[in-house]
């Protein structure tokens, strides 16, 4: 007899292959994800530091900061979305006085609009204006805004992005409202 040797792949070996190609991409869609997070999360602070530079425009053209607009049920927060997931016309003062063509908002952009929303998974910018003295911050530097971010991606809820900037006067700490905060005094 003469016995020829079949060619092809046992069931075992096909096996193994399979688990090897699932765990490879198991992987891949993980890391992928967490690359998109980190590319929002670097889209977010580009956009606040936009927006930073653009208030410090409109400070050096009117003499103050822009008035928070309220969104319906913001508590007095100027929020870039109106709770449906619908950008507003966040802080559309810059836009009207010509220091920047268009206020950009959070990437994903779904905020509750309900303080705003700092320990939901909820993604927003906020703003909001203080007047001289609040909170304990020097009455001499006059009225003051805060502005952030109530998350970022790759940032773990109720933490702060390495790049804030933060704002604290004596009575209040605001790094502990977003996951990226930054504010300025008028004088």
């Amino acid at each position: 007899m003469n016995f020829q040797k079949q060619k092809g792949f046992t069931i075992v070996e096909l096996l193994i292959v399979i688990v090897v190609i699932g765990i490879l991409a198991a992987i891949t869609v993980v890391a992928y994800n967490g690359i998109q997070g980190k590319a929002r999360d670097t889209q977010r602070v580009s956009d606040l530091t936009s927006i930073v530079k653009a208030l410090e425009l409109y400070k050096i053209n009117n003499g103050t900061y822009p008035a928070r607009v309220a969104t319906p049920n913001a508590s007095d927060w100027e929020v870039s979305t109106d709770g449906n997931n619908v950008a507003t016309n966040f802080l559309s003062a810059l836009v009207s006085s010509n220091v920047i063509r268009k206020v950009p908002v959070d990437p994903v952009n779904t905020g509750t609009v309900l303080n705003p929303s700092f320990t939901a998974n909820t993604y927003e910018y906020f703003y909001y204006v203080y007047g001289a003295g609040t909170n304990g911050c020097d009455v001499a530097r006059g009225p003051y805004y805060i502005l952030g971010a109530t998350r970022m991606d790759a940032v773990p809820s109720g933490q702060t992005h390495p790049a804030s900037p933060g704002f604290s006067c004596t009575s209040r700490n605001w790094a502990d409202n977003g996951a990226w905060v930054t504010g300025g005094y008028t004088n």
